[in-house]
């Protein structure tokens, strides 16, 4: 399926009898717009055919080295695309700031954030020095100026005076469950910053087990926001935490030890 069939057969279903009527005389950019903004995210076409560029590489990479277990299409657009966009409703980013994306993988969240922000700076970050230069060849396909990436792992930065304390937000999806990202992410963010998290529907569990993780790091009880995916691809979950006092400087553990005795 083409990328504008799926744009047209697949979305149509969550933009209203109204909509659907008209959805012949509408361009691949105008539906997912219109989809968009029923979602309180506005995008312009050129922000729209970045993003469409992106879908591509990816694929492409993906043919070659392991990015993403998405492979179709459809399901990037949705489980990808999406997925990264529609949450910035709940989240307050401004221009100026400072954001990581932690465990990048193929680029999600952070590229389709850093073309919907070009005003703010994304550090995307993966531990695999294959997947963080395949990262740094779309940005350079891409020409996106406001994205640095590292491959490092996530305990060396916490440590690090050049990351420790210095981002508005960290955002992560499936690096790891809540309680060791707890963990990597709080130092990286300052005071008042923001840990985002981004899950499915079952998240009660890894919240319960976060409970020690989040007194023994300082931060601020959970907030949680639902959404769902266009076309019936699932609900989602995001998991905020806000950082309100000085993290201990005994964390991050060295490397390897969060994942082998989470707190």
């Amino acid at each position: 399926m083409t990328h504008k069939q799926y744009i047209y057969r697949r979305l149509t279903r969550s933009l209203g009898n109204v909509l659907n009527k008209a959805i012949n005389l509408m361009s691949p950019f105008q539906v997912f717009q219109a989809f968009l903004k029923k979602e309180g995210v506005k995008i312009t076409e050129s922000k729209y055919n970045k993003m469409n560029q992106f879908v591509q590489l990816l694929i492409e990479k993906n043919k070659h080295l392991n990015l993403t277990r998405i492979t179709s299409e459809e399901e990037v657009w949705v489980k990808h695309i999406f997925d990264s966009l529609i949450p910035t409703r709940f989240l307050k980013l401004e221009k100026g700031m400072k954001v990581m994306d932690l465990g990048t993988g193929g680029g999600i969240p952070g590229i389709p954030l850093a073309i919907l922000y070009p005003s703010i700076d994304f550090v995307l970050v993966d531990s695999v020095q294959k997947k963080a230069d395949a990262i740094k060849e779309f940005v350079k396909e891409l020409g996106l100026r406001n994205v640095k990436v590292i491959a490092a792992r996530a305990e060396e930065l916490g440590r690090s005076p050049d990351h420790r304390d210095q981002y508005d937000a960290v955002l992560s999806r499936a690096l790891a469950s809540l309680p060791i990202l707890i963990e990597y992410s709080v130092p990286l963010i300052h005071l008042y910053g923001n840990v985002v998290a981004y899950k499915g529907p079952d998240y009660l569990d890894e919240l319960s087990r976060s409970r020690n993780a989040i007194i023994k790091l300082k931060a601020e009880q959970p907030r949680i926001s639902h959404y769902s995916l266009p076309s019936a691809m699932g609900n989602r979950s995001l998991i905020t935490i806000t950082k309100k006092r000085v993290t201990p400087h005994f964390y991050p553990r060295r490397v390897g030890v969060p994942k082998k005795a989470p707190l």
